[in-house]
């Protein structure tokens, strides 16, 4: 099901990087986000390595806004946890243009799809300003990400992380646009959804929940952005904006 909106879905690469946790960020962001990693950090999880998806209902509700976020606050949180972020959005690919500024060095442009292609041997990790956290981009558009996802290849890789990482995040597709992110489902313990103010509906949000649902998913929780913080009274915020 697709939304109708008159806004874009995205701003400009440069707009949405500068929405990107930097030494310039408000500080109520900053501790929004740090609130999202405690909550996640308390998750009660039995796995060594906690694997969580970020997803959305539909295109444009911030997801991979949220999963990079996220990610570099787990990372500054806590140092002795080494994170890695995956974009297994193989399809709308955006995580590694977000994260231009915490890339060392590599190309963004080899990444997930590669490696299940069997074009490269070796998962294309890039490392980032962050000492403990690691970046594995989309790569190229997969023809058809859904055959990779439910490949051995896919499964044995995630095993290999696994024994490496404390954290796993994915940035994956919408689940009322495509079936991925479902897919995954099994091979993670848990998702958030992004969702935005002026944006996302009651609707679109229930279908990713009950789909998840159905699938026998965990949803961990929703993150609403966007937020006009002139509408929310002061002092009981806790929103990421």
């Amino acid at each position: 099901m697709f939304n109708k909106h008159k806004k874009r879905l995205h701003g400009t690469i440069g707009e949405d990087i500068a929405k990107i946790i930097n030494d310039s960020t408000p500080l109520g962001i900053v501790e929004a986000f740090r609130t999202l990693y405690t909550n996640i950090q308390y998750l009660s999880i039995a796995d060594k390595c906690k694997k969580i998806a970020v997803t959305s209902a539909v295109a444009g509700e911030g997801k991979s806004y949220i999963c990079a976020n996220l990610s570099i606050t787990l990372a500054q949180s806590n140092t002795k946890n080494k994170i890695l972020v995956i974009d297994a959005d193989m399809r709308r690919p955006r995580l590694a243009a977000l994260l231009k500024n915490y890339i060392k060095e590599g190309n963004t442009e080899v990444g997930l799809t590669e490696y299940l292609a069997g074009i490269v041997d070796t998962p294309n990790i890039l490392r980032t300003t962050l000492d403990n956290l690691f970046v594995l981009s989309s790569g190229s558009n997969a023809p058809n990400p859904t055959s990779f996802i439910i490949s051995e290849k896919f499964d044995q890789v995630i095993k290999l992380f696994e024994s490496e990482y404390d954290y796993i995040i994915f940035d994956t597709p919408p689940v009322n646009i495509v079936s991925d992110a479902l897919i995954l489902s099994k091979k993670i313990n848990g998702f958030v959804i992004s969702t935005k103010a002026d944006y996302s509906n009651i609707h679109d949000l229930n279908e990713v929940v009950s789909k998840i649902s159905s699938v026998g998913g965990t949803v961990y929780g929703i993150v609403l952005s966007n937020v006009d913080l002139k509408n929310v009274q002061k002092g009981y915020s806790s929103y990421i904006y």
